[in-house]
């Protein structure tokens, strides 16, 4: 009697090891938005495989929901082998020597086929957990034609689809960071929207450093994983694109130094879109490139196209380093040659010293997009020797009746030398005192552009060579 007890037990042991590992598809109805499937039986934890076990598991989510598949990875068996591959023919290969979990992810309507292969041993084991979710409905964006720069922190884009439009074709430039965590396979992108066919679903990892560019007027993109990035991708119009050899961009995040690295000689001419990352402003630390007449290398608002306005030509711009650019977002143009730039979003403490000569720039938020506030007020000490002299010059100034510039020199008591209001327009003037600060604020509505050199003078009261601040201003008002 206790042998055949036993002998039932193994039975039904045998019997429930078998039913584990049956090779059988995964329903359609069963593939839903907020389900959660277990493979094989329905298991909580990994399952062992029978000796040449051979099963491909396909995953096929209807249309605005998606699938992740975490792949519990127990193989020990040197044929034993777990191969995925996604509707783009992607195919990843896990073997014992893989992680213990893969997650892979599925786009709506695509088609993933998960292939579990045994060898003649039984002593490895497997287990995919699939979630289904579902998307949003994706926010439509008209690509816009001016001074803003269409742009979007990939973090935004988790699980949040947006669909851009535009009059004719969009390039899609990713502005990568060079963080550890720059990883794109789980961002795709839609030639079209959501009822596109699946044949134009893209990854984004595969435009990392070629741009996408749209065959109709609008494109979708979206993550699907919740990993951190630091990077962002960039919407332009076709056509700003022409004329240019190349056409990037790059984020700088916070506490980070950024160096691009732009090779345009030999006639050619590259772009390069800066992007700040969760900042309002961005810092030019260095910059490096060759003394030629051929090469030129500048800086302009926005993306470049007819709306973007200089900044700094550092071909023939007087100009220091570091160069503070109170803006999140500008431009850098090369042309015929090679180029260097370190790049951060951090003020250096002592920005606003000067101890030596130095030519530099002063820009309004404003002055890179009308609709920004174009309050500003800064103080530049001067921290070298006793004898000094500011000299301000006003190249053009207009202001509507709102808004007003302030220039202002104080000694080192912080007597005042120094005061000059522009309300209104002005040409062609110049101011002079000697002092310790200079104060350059401005409120109301305006832009400004203003240029300072920190110089050495013919003369000074003391009787030796004194040093004088040369600010150049330009002024437009702001378009309500």
């Amino acid at each position: 009697m206790l042998i055949l007890r036993l002998s039932g037990l193994l039975l039904c042991a045998f019997v429930s090891f078998s039913q584990q590992l049956e090779c059988s598809q995964i329903a359609t109805n069963d593939q839903v938005a907020g389900r959660i499937l277990k493979i094989p039986n329905n298991a909580d934890n990994p399952v062992n495989m029978t000796p040449n076990f051979n099963c491909t598991y396909t995953i096929r989510p209807p249309g605005m929901v998606s699938a992740q598949i975490r792949v519990t990875n127990v193989l020990n068996g040197v044929d034993d082998v777990i191969s995925v591959t996604d509707g783009l023919a992607h195919k990843t290969v896990i073997n014992r020597n893989s992680d213990s979990s893969v997650v892979f992810y599925v786009f709506p309507q695509t088609e993933t086929n998960v292939n579990v292969v045994g060898g003649n041993g039984n002593t490895s084991s497997f287990l995919l957990t699939i979630t289904y979710s579902s998307l949003p409905t994706a926010t439509q964006k008209q690509l816009q034609k001016d001074q803003n720069l269409n742009y979007f922190l990939l973090n935004s884009l988790q699980n949040q689809p947006i669909t851009v439009s535009s009059d004719e074709k969009i390039t899609v430039t990713v502005a990568r960071s060079g963080h550890i965590t720059d990883v794109f396979d789980n961002y795709f992108v839609v030639d079209g929207d959501f009822s596109s066919s699946k044949s134009s679903v893209n990854r984004l990892v595969d435009f990392e450093t070629v741009n996408f560019v749209s065959t109709g007027n609008s494109l979708t993109i979206v993550g699907l994983d919740n990993a951190t990035s630091y990077a962002s991708v960039i919407f332009t119009p076709t056509s700003a694109t022409a004329g240019y050899s190349k056409f990037a961009g790059i984020t700088v995040a916070a506490g980070q130094t950024s160096t691009v690295s732009v090779k345009a000689s030999d006639g050619q001419k590259a772009a390069v879109i800066v992007v700040a990352k969760d900042q309002r402003q961005l810092v030019l630390d260095r910059l490096e490139f060759p003394a030629s007449d051929s090469c030129t290398v500048s800086s302009g608002t926005g993306s470049p196209n007819s709306y973007s306005k200089k900044l700094i030509d550092f071909s023939s711009d007087p100009y220091s380093l570091p160069q503070l650019f109170p803006y999140p977002y500008f431009s850098i143009i090369v042309e015929n040659c090679d180029a260097q730039f370190h790049l951060t979003t951090d003020t250096p403490s002592n920005y606003y010293n000067i101890s030596q000569e130095k030519a530099g720039f002063i820009f309004s938020p404003s002055y890179f997009n009308l609709n920004e506030n174009a309050d500003f007020n800064v103080t530049f000490v001067y921290t070298g020797d006793d004898s000094k002299q500011f000299v301000v010059d006003v190249d053009g100034v207009t202001v509507n009746s709102n808004g007003k510039l302030d220039i202002d020199i104080y000694d080192s008591e912080w007597r005042k030398t120094l005061s000059t209001v522009i309300t209104g327009n002005q040409e062609g003037t110049r101011s002079k005192a000697s002092g310790s600060y200079l104060n350059v604020q401005m409120s109301g509505n305006g832009t400004a552009r203003l240029i300072y050199q920190l110089t050495s003078s013919s003369f000074s009261r003391f009787g030796v060579p004194a040093l004088a601040l040369t600010i150049s201003f330009m002024v437009l008002t702001r378009i309500q």
